[in-house]
């Protein structure tokens, strides 16, 4: 259930009352709380398999909670001003003057859940506080005479484990990438721990000079549900001609020049174990591509009928892993869909399929959702470099590109 501001309000000022048992009316029934046992209790909770997924949970009256569900309506807003938690990331940085962690708010019966938006860390102080006066200010409530802070502190103590996660691909995996290159897949043989990713992964040309600022540093970072693979998108504005950015700082990547992408090892997994070791792709930079991957110019390479031989498209350049892995299949001329199984290899040049059943003679089609990209973003309708004030020189909202062949 998620609770609004004014029933979270009310629960903290019924609270309050639990405290000073003289000011509770009978129209409240609360008066034979125990003031010792009213005051809110905040723990750890569990939320997830892996060892640093918790919650911070501050438990109220059950009572007090229970008349505010029946009485208030929703508006969920202004939480963080009366529970919120500050990381101690520092010694050096006062946490006290950090931001709250990021998360969301719910209610389970008499518990509020405070869920932060990335896993904990280990071997940092998290603390927890429970601001009672500024729920009052925040709700004018002012015959209160007495407020209370709850504060609570955790920490959670690495697990002493073996390294064992590894980088297991870096996608685009060929060694030639263009100038304007997009962004890099990062896969591990394991979850990961989230935040601060972008103090692990950096960029260095070839004279072991370290590139500032290569990459868009997003504060919601752009995991897979696994939470295995994450995308590093390169900053678009020092890629599209004419941006302030390119203009004064210039390209992350000059043609002609070698680079390389490291990931240190000291990055934990979601166990709060330090990758087994570092990683390092190196890589040189062609010009930059700015032509769309025009469908027109795969070759597709039809198996035979009554064999589970593979199908495999050749788009003559690498295209965007990710993309080609989920928006590409195969349909007959009913529009069904095929079932069978995907392989990339070539460098993301060759799409492979191998269906599960033996292949049917007749007509069948190649189906392509048009937000498939190259490496430098260039869908298979529009290029990535359009000019701000022309648009696209050709306009259009499909969906879908179709390639028909036959099995013979």
């Amino acid at each position: 259930m998620i609770l609004s501001k004014r029933q979270f309000a009310g629960i903290l000022y019924l609270t309050l009352l639990s405290f000073q048992i003289g000011c509770i009316g009978p129209s409240l029934s609360l008066r034979n709380i125990d003031p010792l046992t009213s005051v809110p209790k905040i723990r750890l909770v569990k939320t997830g398999t892996n060892t640093n997924q918790f919650a911070f949970e501050a438990e109220f009256v059950k009572d007090a909670t229970d008349q505010l569900i029946r009485s208030r309506g929703s508006n969920a807003e202004d939480w963080e001003k009366v529970f919120y938690v500050q990381a101690e990331a520092s010694e050096i940085l006062d946490w006290k003057a950090l931001p709250p962690v990021q998360g969301s708010y719910q209610l389970n019966g008499k518990k509020l859940l405070f869920k932060p938006l990335f896993p904990l860390q280990y071997d940092i102080n998290y603390h927890a506080t429970l601001n009672v006066l500024r729920g009052e200010q925040l709700t004018g409530l002012e015959r209160i005479q007495k407020s209370k802070i709850v504060e609570k502190t955790f920490r959670l103590n690495k697990p002493n484990l073996n390294p064992s996660t590894v980088v297991t691909h870096v996608y685009p995996s060929a060694n030639s990438l263009p100038e304007n290159l997009l962004k890099f897949y990062v896969h591990f043989s394991a979850p990961m721990s989230q935040g601060n990713v972008y103090t692990h992964i950096h960029l260095y040309d070839s004279k072991d000079r370290k590139i500032l600022l290569p990459f868009l540093e997003l504060g919601e970072e752009l995991w897979n549900p696994s939470e295995t693979r994450i995308t590093i998108l390169f900053d678009p504005g020092r890629i599209k001609k004419g941006l302030l950015p390119r203009e004064n700082e210039g390209p992350v990547l000059i043609q002609g020049k070698s680079y390389k992408l490291i990931i240190q090892s000291d990055w934990l997994d979601a166990s709060g174990t330090p990758l087994k070791e570092s990683f390092t792709k190196t890589f040189s930079v062609t010009a930059p591509d700015n032509q769309i991957p025009s469908p027109n110019h795969w070759t597709v390479n039809a198996p035979k009928a009554g064999t589970k031989n593979p199908l495999m498209i050749d788009f003559s350049e690498p295209l965007d892993h990710a993309l080609i892995s989920r928006l590409i299949w195969i349909e007959t001329s009913a529009q069904k869909s095929i079932e069978g199984s995907i392989v990339i290899k070539n460098a993301e040049k060759h799409w492979i399929f191998t269906p599960k059943e033996p292949w049917e003679p007749s007509d069948h089609k190649i189906v392509i959702e048009t937000k498939i990209e190259d490496l430098a973003g260039n869908t298979v309708i529009r290029p990535f470099e359009v000019d701000r004030l022309e648009g696209p020189k050709e306009k259009t909202n499909e969906e879908f590109l179709r390639i028909n062949f036959t099995i013979k």
